[in-house]
């Protein structure tokens, strides 16, 4: 099941890697993701769920929660698949802006020295890394460095 197929009120949990994966990675994450969400269930009963990766450092795992809703323990799945991966996906701190189909990531300081460069500016498309819903994801995974949780960090 593809995140199209899944309707606009599905719960999702939003992955930033710390660096860019690169194709083998990707493709050893994409298959271990597939066989996941093809067999997750919370107390027995199957998830309706899917996954997109993003960028070459976003992961998104979805689930319809009117069909069945995923529980603690079927969430930490998730979180213990990722444990395993040579990335860290658990840094809420970093930034991603998106350009072609890869990625550049941040930290904070890192961002607020490209915007002293020149590099960005404030209206600088970036990753919304706060999205909780696939209706959030379809209207504003990118953002705005200004519309974002990192503007208030930034220092002009």
């Amino acid at each position: 099941m593809s995140l199209e197929r899944l309707p606009d009120n599905s719960r999702v949990w939003f992955f930033g890697s710390d660096r860019l994966l690169n194709d083998e990675e990707k493709s050893s994450l994409f298959i271990e993701l597939q066989e996941f969400v093809s067999s997750w269930k919370a107390h027995g009963a199957e998830l309706a769920a899917s996954f997109e990766i993003l960028h070459d450092c976003i992961l998104i795992v979805a689930v319809d929660e009117s069909v069945t809703p995923p529980t603690g323990c079927s969430i930490d799945k998730v979180f213990k698949l990722l444990e395993k991966q040579a990335s860290n996906w658990f840094n809420r701190l970093l930034i991603w802006r998106a350009f072609c189909n890869t990625a550049k990531i941040y930290t904070v300081d890192e961002l607020q020295l490209a915007l002293r460069t020149g590099e960005v500016d404030r209206d600088t498309i970036i990753i919304n890394s706060t999205v909780r819903s696939l209706t959030e994801v379809r209207k504003s995974l990118y953002i705005s460095i200004n519309d974002s949780w990192v503007s208030s960090k930034l220092v002009e």
